[in-house]
């Protein structure tokens, strides 16, 4: 990527991922790195500037005092800030403020605030500073700095958050990244797109290229960045596992394949993927299982293509900051080299992107599902009764809640299956609890559906799938619980 871009020093907590979301919201490209590698990425990658930030409910990781002296300018928020304070001379002497709104002033002009006078805000955590030489206090609320800078040093210090639901929080942003930095407004899609399918072209030249399609958001849509920079010398697998959602074959095939031109091998795989799950009960051992007939099946095909030397995977900016262990590991694969056409964006912009590219919305617009498919949504075995059980739950909370016009409000729902059973007596009744969860930056709640959307699915299954006789909502507040049950 460019070197005109921030660098983003994550001291610990979700924070900074909101954060860099909404700078690249604002079109300016920033990464994120942890603490400990903040001084070797700054001399790799070359950032016009650094913002350093943390949650404010954890001790804050250490990072090297030279980042603080290297000549550039440098945003330091939350539990930032107060490691700026320390480590060029200031002291932190006792909390002043806990959870509350504060009117904040702006007491003298700053190129950090502009014309902004002054604004009430939430702040979290709010400490009596002693500045370092050189610094002066900005903005102040009820007599304790709120926010402090060394102007000449290009050095600035925010006790609150701008990051989430801030009224100025884009404003001070951008004049930190555009008027103290210089960053340009590049980030937007058209750009992404031309710089991913020219880096594609760059590295596979006349090479061929082999894919796995999952059928979802993010294999989709680097799928369709391969075939526009590659054409025909890019090659789609599509392995049926049988442990899909309802009609995801057909959205495979047809509406993403056939609508773009796209070839696709479609592989059979359900009885191996059955045989193997049998009398698997263990959680990770049913994800284990999964994983390793994915990547023999995906062996055995990759093989059909000998002129192959590029595999593609659709790693996603998230998967590589908080690795995911339900990522399908294809790394066995060996001899061949690795293009993640996907691997700088969030999901938000892989959405985007595969709208930019004129995919189906029924494909950018999907929700997220497990690798391992609809096999973590079952306690227990994953049987072949219980995966069309969870199969048909799952496809009439989704259509009911399309028809409510509420999948936009969404992060993620899902219809989950219990192995244990609503009666004492002989015959076999399913339980089947709906879930369904909201984001706010990268923070999960769970999402209390209006009680006619609930009976509408729980009639809907209790009448469509006789086995099953008791419909239960799950309320359990994430991150207490995952979504899946069998995460």
């Amino acid at each position: 990527m460019t070197e005109d871009k921030l660098l983003i020093v994550n001291l610990g907590g979700f924070q900074a991922q909101t954060l860099a979301q909404r700078l690249r919201g604002c079109s300016i490209y920033c990464e994120l790195v942890p603490a400990a590698d903040a001084i070797a990425a700054i001399g790799e990658r070359h950032p016009r500037g650094i913002i350093v930030i943390g949650s404010p409910d954890q001790e804050p990781e250490t990072v090297d005092s030279a980042m603080w002296s290297w000549g550039l300018p440098i945003l330091g928020i939350g539990r930032g800030a107060l490691a700026m304070l320390r480590a060029l001379g200031g002291q932190v002497e006792h909390e002043a403020m806990r959870d509350q709104m504060l009117q904040v002033h702006y007491a003298q002009p700053s190129r950090l605030f502009g014309d902004i006078s002054y604004s009430d805000r939430f702040v979290t955590r709010l400490y009596q500073l002693v500045l370092p030489e050189g610094f002066q206090v900005i903005a102040h609320g009820h007599g304790v700095p709120v926010a402090f800078a060394d102007e000449r040093r290009r050095l600035y210090g925010l006790q609150f958050g701008v990051e989430a639901n801030d009224p100025e929080g884009l404003e001070i942003l951008d004049r930190f990244a555009v008027d103290i930095c210089g960053c340009t407004r590049w980030w937007t899609v058209e750009n992404i797109v031309s710089s991913i399918i020219g880096d594609i072209r760059e590295k596979v030249g006349d090479g061929q290229a082999l894919m796995a399609l999952s059928g979802g958001v993010d294999s989709s849509v680097c799928a369709a960045l391969m075939h526009r920079a590659i054409g025909e010398q890019m090659h789609c697998l599509y392995i049926d596992t049988g442990l899909m959602r309802k009609g995801d074959n057909i959205i495979v095939r047809e509406r993403f394949g056939a609508a773009n031109g796209i070839a696709i091998t479609c592989i059979n795989a359900r009885e191996r993927f059955y045989d193997r799950l049998k009398g698997v009960t263990d959680p990770k051992e049913k994800w284990s299982v999964i994983g390793d007939e994915f990547t023999l099946i995906y062996q055995d095909e990759a093989r059909r293509f000998p002129d192959v030397r590029y595999l593609v995977k659709g790693t996603i900016y998230p998967d590589i900051l908080n690795y995911s262990d339900d990522e399908q590991n294809l790394n066995e694969l060996s001899g061949y080299e690795l293009i993640e056409p996907a691997r700088y964006l969030f999901k938000s912009e892989v959405r985007e992107v595969g709208e930019y590219l004129g995919l189906d919305k029924v494909i950018t617009s999907r929700q997220p599902l497990p690798g391992s498919g609809l096999a973590m949504r079952i306690t227990g075995e994953a049987s072949l009764e219980k995966l069309a059980i969870v199969r048909e739950a799952d496809a009439i909370l989704r259509e009911e809640i399309e028809n409510a016009d509420l999948s936009r409000r969404l992060h993620r729902w899902c219809a989950q299956l219990s192995d244990t059973t609503s009666t004492g007596e002989g015959a076999c009744h399913y339980v089947v609890a709906l879930r369904a969860m909201t984001r706010s930056g990268f923070n999960s709640a769970a999402y209390r559906m209006p009680y006619d959307l609930l009976e509408r699915a729980a009639t809907r299954i209790l009448t469509e799938l006789p086995v099953v006789d008791r419909v239960v909502f799950d309320l359990t507040p994430s991150p207490l619980r995952p979504e899946d049950w069998e995460s």
